[in-house]
């Protein structure tokens, strides 16, 4: 019996690019599969472009709900699915018409509980070289290693992957949080067993404006930097924490800087959690480059802020 895949769908007014996405999943090479479009209180065409597709493909299952954000949309696929592995696509995106077949037979040759495969970013027109394609397995250490080492954006996001349904037993995203992916995917990677990585080009992440993906959202960047920080210091990865602190420092740096103008109180607030973050043991493991200014900071904040009024082009030579 081939496994069930459930893909989960968000959609919230992309009636310009519905079209795409979907008829890339439909056109799937892998067929067994369990198609979940969720309508986030669409106000466009979209509810009724999900109910046309529902009536043409017995896989198609349409839910209408009012409006609750991103996180909220993949929690209600995530609640009714039925699939052994689950896959999300967001529905300004597109895939490769083999992206279920190749990442399933990866995760099931290889007995991994996430399977990934690359992403290339595009603004709708496909150009890219081809390239030798190689696959790598990881294990849960590794793969949060390389995550949080390199930032690579096919490990970042939650898209471009598919998932033994069984790590989100427990886990949701969280509501009303930009950069939803940044407070789930360390935790996936930790309850993971076996992570498989394939180069190959199989999801199409579409750059547009004004879509949340283009949009940086600090105090949430800040939110989950303590949060994943906190986790790993209390689940004992000594290992990980060296790499969670440098941004984490800078974050609350940041947040000094914006906040000296506005609100005095909470300026000294950030400015004491990261003086007392530079001061964790694992802090003298830091890469040089940032454990040299985060201390220099750290001693001498005011220095910090006189940095922040150099223009953009010096700082970003930091």
């Amino acid at each position: 019996m081939k496994p069930l895949v459930s893909i989960i769908i968000p959609i919230y007014k992309v009636e310009c690019y519905l079209h795409r996405c979907v008829d890339s999943i439909i056109n799937q090479t892998y067929t067994n599969l369990e198609i979940i479009l969720v309508d986030d209180g669409s106000p466009d065409s979209c509810p009724q472009i999900c109910d046309e597709y529902a009536s043409k493909d017995n896989r198609i299952v349409v839910i209408h709900k009012k409006n609750g954000g991103l996180s909220d949309a993949r929690n209600t696929g995530l609640n009714i699915c039925r699939g052994d592995y689950i896959s999300f696509v967001d529905s300004d995106d597109w895939i490769n018409e083999q992206y279920i077949e190749i990442l399933l037979k990866t995760a099931i040759t290889e007995n991994a509980d996430i399977s990934i495969g690359e992403n290339i970013k595009t603004n709708g027109n496909l150009s890219f070289k081809e390239k030798r394609n190689y696959t790598k397995s990881f294990s849960s250490e590794e793969a949060l290693l390389y995550l949080f080492k390199k930032n690579h954006t096919a490990f970042t996001i939650s898209c471009g992957k598919i998932y033994k349904k069984s790590l989100f037993d427990n886990i949701r995203f969280p509501i009303g949080k930009f950069h939803e992916d940044e407070f789930t995917t360390y935790i996936l990677y930790y309850n993971a067993k076996k992570i498989i990585y394939t180069s190959e080009i199989l999801y199409y992440y579409y750059q547009r404006t004004g879509s949340i993906a283009s949009t940086r959202h600090p105090w949430d960047v800040l939110d989950y930097l303590e949060q994943r920080y906190i986790f790993f210091k209390k689940n004992e990865k000594k290992e990980l924490l060296p790499f969670l602190l440098p941004p984490l420092c800078w974050q609350h740096l940041c947040a000094y800087w914006f906040e000296y103008k506005n609100n005095h109180s909470k300026a000294v607030e950030h400015l004491h959690l990261f003086q007392k973050y530079t001061q964790e043991k694992s802090f003298s493991k830091v890469p040089l480059f940032h454990k040299t200014f985060l201390s220099l900071f750290a001693k001498y904040p005011h220095l910090y802020l006189l940095c922040r009024k150099f223009p953009l082009h010096i700082r970003k030579e930091f």
